[in-house]
């Protein structure tokens, strides 16, 4: 497993949320969410939040349908990411983020939010669930 901070994203093509973690802890938080529908603008807010954080990897929720297979966003998160690692020079992963939305929002919903702040906040949720499974797959190898 990489050490160090690492950076997680839930690509949207108008919410793209974002989450932290520390490796060597295996924990992950929720951090914000980007909000355009402007792929430059969303690329250049992503940015910044990797220049602040210095990470170490970042990794990006791949959206694939039910059987696993790409959908319509499959390829423009691909491009997100190729741009993102080329841009910032740090290297990129994916993971499958099949229902990340769905388990952040009953999360959310377990700890008393109402339905605005879950909509406002289940992306980076989503971006934090992602970031965890990546985590945790690595200690399963």
């Amino acid at each position: 497993m990489p050490k160090g901070t690492l950076l997680a994203f839930d690509f949207g093509l108008r919410y793209t949320g974002v989450a932290i973690g520390e490796a060597s802890l295996g924990v992950s938080r929720p951090l914000h969410t980007i909000e355009t529908t402007n792929d430059k603008d969303r690329l250049n807010q992503a940015m910044a939040v990797v220049k602040e954080w210095d990470p170490v990897r970042l990794i990006v929720g791949l959206p694939l349908d039910k059987e696993g297979k790409d959908q319509s966003i499959t390829e423009q998160c691909r491009l997100f990411a190729h741009d993102l690692e080329k841009l910032t020079g740090v290297k990129t992963s994916f993971t499958d983020e099949r229902y990340t939305s769905l388990e952040a929002d009953l999360r959310m919903k377990e700890r008393g939010l109402n339905v605005k702040d879950r909509m406002l906040s289940q992306h980076a949720e989503a971006a934090a669930i992602i970031l965890q499974s990546y985590m945790e797959s690595l200690d399963n190898e």
